[in-house]
């Protein structure tokens, strides 16, 4: 008889040959074991989250929905005779979703008002390289933590099994290397800038956060002013619409027949769940990084159209509090 092939010995070829490729769902796994099962692990959340007792996760669920959106890790645990629940966002190499840490965010002060838990966070969990600590979308987590400090409180157990484990979230740092790292591109971020500066100076109304470097991609800037949770303003630069977004959640619907004739042009329009009432915008050039200033006055003096709309009609607007929908008075 043939000798069988042996399998490589160590833990790193083991890993290629099980799962050449991991995804943010077989980390969520790994993740809900370890928490549940791995003291150690248990622990670098406890000190990550400035806890003074141990944290003992009673109940971990996967891939949670609620009106607010999708929660990767929702744990539930008890610490010094107190209750709490963890909401984590597990990150690979995917940038964040429009609002998304600010919806976690929300959703945990959802649960603060509930009452029925003592404590409530939310946690990123991501290689160390995925953001700057600097990064504005971190001050919606009370942690980060990072693979790698997970990994290593997985490895501290000393058994061939626990580095296996720790060796497959460390290949997962380095399969993701090249697309997490997220390659500023000059010209967008001079875009960017040149926005937020005629933003700053001639429409403070909106108050445009001050950006950070941006890729390729970054087409959506988001107009928060003094807009209640999940009411948004929205210019994604190379679509030619300017929209103010109602997310699931806000506390104003737009009824289908609201009246619309103080914004010419304007119409309202269902994307998924969320309505949005959207005006004409500009139509950036082909090079829509050379969006001529012209234009950038044009999409924000939209913006601001919608702002003021809001701040005039939201008064004559009431959630019956039970499907979202809107009664005019």
């Amino acid at each position: 008889m043939p000798d069988q092939p042996s399998l490589p010995t160590t833990d790193d070829k083991l890993c290629a040959i099980l799962l050449p490729r991991l995804y943010e769902r077989d980390i969520d796994v790994l993740l809900q074991e370890e928490l549940i099962f791995n003291q150690n692990v248990a622990l670098t959340f406890a000190k990550a989250l400035g806890l003074t007792h141990p944290l003992h996760v009673r109940d971990c669920r996967l891939s949670v929905v609620d009106q607010t959106g999708e929660t990767d890790v929702f744990a539930l645990f008890e610490t010094g005779g107190q209750k709490g629940l963890l909401l984590i966002e597990n990150k690979i190499d995917a940038g964040f979703q429009p609002r998304q840490p600010e919806r976690y965010r929300e959703r945990a002060e959802l649960f603060a008002v509930d009452g029925k838990l003592d404590l409530n966070f939310c946690v990123l969990v991501a290689p160390k390289r995925y953001a700057p600590p600097s990064s504005a979308s971190l001050q919606h987590f009370d942690a980060v933590i990072s693979y790698e400090d997970i990994a290593a409180a997985i490895s501290s157990e000393s058994t061939e099994r626990a580095n296996h484990r720790a060796a497959l979230l460390l290949r997962a740092v380095e399969q993701a290397r090249s697309s997490y790292t997220m390659a500023p591109v000059p010209e967008v971020g001079d875009l960017w800038q040149r926005i937020f500066e005629i933003a700053s100076r001639e429409f403070p109304d909106l108050e445009m956060a001050a950006p950070s470097d941006k890729g390729s991609q970054s087409k959506w800037i988001i107009f928060k002013a003094d807009l209640p949770a999940k009411i948004t303003i929205d210019w994604k630069i190379t679509s030619p619409s300017i929209e103010l977004s109602f997310w699931p959640g806000a506390i104003h619907w737009p009824v289908e027949n609201i009246d619309l004739s103080a914004l010419a042009g304007a119409r309202r329009e269902m994307s998924g769940k969320t309505t949005a009432i959207r005006l004409p915008g500009p139509r950036p050039p082909a090079d829509w990084t050379k969006i001529p200033n012209e234009q950038i006055r044009e999409a924000l003096g939209e913006a601001l159209k919608l702002l003021h709309f809001y701040r005039t009609n939201s008064g004559h607007l009431v959630s019956d509090g039970r499907n979202g929908k809107i009664k005019t008075d």
